[in-house]
């Protein structure tokens, strides 16, 4: 899933990085500014600054979800707007697989539904300037307006490319979930409770997603144009659940933390993020040397997920419900259950050794594919890239945190982090498409997965090598 599987995908790959994705602005920012010393490692020096139970909501990923009394009716709406939010998700990682059953999407039609969110999550940084000139209440109608309300409108889809339009506005709206997530969380939860109650709504998310798009898949076994009932009632679900949650809130009584600006300061303010981040990539090494290991593993991540629904429909020839049971469920509860684990790992070894690990665990997932004959091998896959997932998506979240030099920098970082993964899934889905064309099978695109995959992985655990960087 963009995010929704891992970069999505990974989720959800739009969840994974809330926590830290709006720092400026009325709202708590990080702890104090911390200078490290030249020996400190990343992984501390985001320890010091992001506490157990902290902005990023990481390093509790170990511990149990036990939150202090908060007030009730926050968090419920929050929980509620969050289950509304994982539904879409749910039936979201079902719309490849639609087009190609039932509107009979060939392989290039397929990669533009699939490379569409993940390589649209460059917007969630332009989305991050109109939130800070716009009341949260207003954005949040926005978010609905572009990113979902589209989906909405699948119910009078008459082909794949009007299916695909709607799709393509929806996932420049979804980036924008990015920025506003981060900023519920900052302001109203405090640094004692605020990674439980991110890992409690990242456990409702998945768990949603899961059970929607089983559902999806089941009943569009029964009526090929279930869709068209779903799709609108999970629009209706995700408005009805933001106006709980902006009254719960008291959102619409929050000002812009920045007076609008004229439409050429808006173009100037738009356009300073990406001069930034060449900047930033070009002086910090050490980011540098995160975001290439991060490009080769999402290089392998987004074959993967280009080719996924043509493997189960042209070689497999699975059901709807056959492809959600063994995909979408295997993954999410696999994520599910190794969370606290991973969480663990983190904890012991940082975000950089954690990340290599979690690669290294990939590097078998494209090749388990390529052997994949039925629903029970490509189950087996799915928990194999669903527990490796977990470790990335906690490592993915406290990465830019450890290499920020101050803390004022975080939020900046993070959005470099997560701009590239569009980038990447601009050329990505693409390539791994072209060697399936090319080739007439699956062997090499998954054999450069896996290899991409394995070359992540030592990059990555080179990162924190003696000798090889300073730190």
């Amino acid at each position: 899933m963009p995010p929704n599987h891992g970069e999505r995908c990974e989720p959800s790959r739009a969840e994974s990085g809330a926590a830290h994705a709006h720092g400026t602005g009325p709202v708590s920012t990080l702890h104090g500014e911390h200078a490290p010393a030249a020996s400190e490692r990343p992984e501390d020096r985001a320890r010091q600054s992001v506490q157990p139970g902290g902005q990023d909501g990481t390093n509790v990923a170990g511990a149990a979800i036990v939150l202090p009394r908060l007030r009730g009716s926050i968090l419920a709406a929050h929980v509620l707007f969050t289950a509304a939010y994982g539904v879409g998700q749910g039936v979201l990682a079902m719309l490849p697989v639609l087009a190609r059953r039932r509107f009979d999407a060939g392989d290039w039609q397929t990669l533009l539904i699939t490379a569409a969110v993940p390589t649209l999550l460059t917007a969630s940084i332009f989305w991050n300037e109109l939130l800070q000139r716009r009341a949260p209440s207003r954005f949040f109608l926005w978010y609905w307006l572009v990113g979902t309300f589209p989906l909405g409108m699948t119910t009078w889809a008459t082909g794949f490319w009007s299916l695909w339009l709607l799709h393509l506005v929806a996932a420049v709206g979804n980036s924008a979930w990015l920025p506003l997530s981060g900023l519920l969380l900052k302001r109203f939860y405090p640094d004692s409770v605020r990674g439980r109650v991110f890992s409690l709504l990242s456990v409702v998310t998945l768990s949603a997603a899961l059970a929607a798009g089983m559902s999806a898949g089941l009943w569009l076994e029964h009526d090929p144009d279930a869709f068209r009932i779903y799709m609108p009632i999970t629009a209706a679900g995700q408005f009805a659940g933001m106006l709980i949650l902006i009254r719960a809130a008291g959102l619409s009584k929050l000002p812009a933390a920045r007076p609008a600006a004229t439409l050429r300061d808006s173009i100037t303010a738009l356009a300073a993020p990406l001069r930034s981040m060449g900047r930033v990539l070009r002086e910090d090494l050490r980011f540098r040397q995160y975001e290439q290991a991060f490009m080769m593993y999402g290089l392998g991540w987004m074959i993967c997920n280009a080719l996924l629904p043509v493997l189960a429909t042209t070689r497999l020839g699975l059901t709807y419900g056959e492809y959600a049971g063994s995909t979408l469920v295997m993954q999410n509860i696999a994520m599910i259950v190794m969370a606290l684990p991973m969480g663990g790992l983190l904890d012991r070894l940082g975000a950089v050794r954690t990340a290599a690990l979690a690669f290294a665990m990939l590097s078998a997932y494209p090749l388990m594919l390529l052997a994949t004959t039925g629903t029970a091998s490509l189950s087996i896959a799915s928990v194999a890239f669903g527990a490796a997932m977990a470790g990335v998506h906690v490592a993915w979240m406290l990465g830019p945190v450890a290499f920020a030099p101050r803390a004022e920098l975080v939020p900046h970082y993070v959005s470099i982090h997560t701009t590239l993964v569009g980038l990447r899934g601009i050329v990505a889905q693409g390539l791994g498409m072209a060697l399936y064309v090319a080739s007439g099978g699956f062997v090499w695109p998954f054999t450069l997965a896996a290899a991409a995959f394995a070359w992540s992985a030592w990059e990555m655990w080179r990162l924190r090598a003696p000798g090889v960087t300073r730190g």
